[in-house]
């Protein structure tokens, strides 16, 4: 079997984690990595001692396949022109900056049979695999992604940046239309927002929260889970996972802690998370998830299947941060008639003072 010719566009922070990467998978030829800034290209290919291309163009015909790792406002032009060509396509996510640029990804795909697949990474953490694997039905999802300001990104917005990783992990679990959309962001640095939160809810009932911000002065990526049975706990950056499973007797509702005695109450409290609602820290593999989702690329070309995460779920995930951005834009608006209408009606009440019989007979 001949190896799979893959090129890299885009020599930043993730285009060289997917360089460094790739070159670890044994039936991939890593062809070249492109980049428009010559420091990009220089520095990738001391680090990696790849051959460097300025223009993607450049790689039509000696490739298979390519991941796109550009900016997001560049990911329908690169990307129309690698499924154009005839080659497979991984995208980083957001699969692009509309949903209407999606759709044409998506066509384009379909119609050359074509793999797209977006880099939703956190569907291959092994901590959310972990926990996943135990959950069934969720009815409530609360998500926390807190960061630095890291100057990566700055072309879209928080939502798009960070937010996404959990809008996705969510869609994926909850397996019903979004029927609710409503949402607050700020902007810090702008021109897009930096902090962000979301409130879905949807038609089975299921709630989500979602809260993320890239100017946060501490790290937090976390995300709880409960469903009728189980509640479950994922940290991203640790890498860890909690299962609560109930006892049979919770289930049942047999625990009636208004008719206890001080002794059995006490009881209670000091076995709470060993026999009524015990904790267990699930097993987590010891993976990298970004290699975990290449490997899934090249098995998909290899072997036609869908990926894990496809071009219609990234553009389904992006049709739903468009109407959290939307949601945003109309608070931002909201909020800026009222504060105008309390300013109005400052300047009113501070005139209508000014020019009472009062204020007049004391100015003389």
């Amino acid at each position: 079997m001949s190896r799979l010719r893959v090129g890299v566009i885009g020599a930043g922070h993730l285009g060289r984690i997917h360089t460094r990467l790739l070159k670890t998978i044994e039936d991939v030829e890593l062809v070249g990595v492109v980049d428009p800034i010559s420091g990009a290209r220089q520095r990738i290919a001391e680090e990696y001692n790849v051959e460097t291309f300025e223009h993607h163009d450049a790689l039509v015909g000696k490739i298979d396949a390519a991941i796109v790792a550009t900016t997001t406002e560049h990911h329908h032009a690169v990307g129309t022109d690698v499924l154009r060509q005839g080659a497979h396509l991984f995208i980083e996510k957001p699969i692009s900056t509309t949903v209407s640029q999606a759709d044409e990804l998506v066509a384009l795909a379909r119609v050359n049979g074509l793999v797209l697949q977006v880099g939703h990474v956190e569907r291959f953490n092994p901590a959310f695999r972990a926990v996943a694997k135990c959950i069934r039905r969720p009815r409530y999802l609360e998500a926390v992604r807190m960061n630095g300001y890291t100057f990566r990104s700055t072309d879209i917005g928080v939502v798009l940046d960070l937010m996404i990783h959990d809008l996705d992990l969510v869609l994926s679990m909850v397996r019903s239309e979004v029927v609710e959309v409503d949402a607050l962001g700020s902007t810090i640095f702008g021109p897009h927002e930096d902090m962000a939160h979301a409130h879905l809810r949807f038609a089975n009932g299921c709630i989500a929260n979602l809260n993320a911000s890239r100017t946060s002065f501490y790290l937090q990526r976390q995300m709880q889970i409960l469903t009728d049975r189980a509640y479950g706990s994922v940290d991203f950056a640790e890498q860890t996972a909690k299962l609560v499973r109930p006892s049979k007797e919770v289930l049942r509702g047999e625990i009636q802690v208004q008719s206890m005695s001080i002794e059995e109450r006490e009881r209670v409290q000091h076995n709470l998370f060993t026999d009524l609602l015990p904790v267990r820290e699930l097993p987590v593999e010891d993976r990298n998830a970004i290699l975990d989702e290449q490997h899934d690329f090249v098995e998909c070309i290899r072997k036609g299947r869908r990926p894990r995460v496809c071009g219609e779920q990234g553009r389904y995930c992006l049709s739903i941060a468009e109407k959290i951005l939307e949601r945003i834009r109309g608070s931002e608006r909201e909020a800026s008639t009222a504060a105008g209408r309390l300013l109005l009606a400052g300047r009113f009440n501070q005139t209508a003072a000014s020019t009472s019989p009062e204020s007049q007979r004391q100015a003389g």
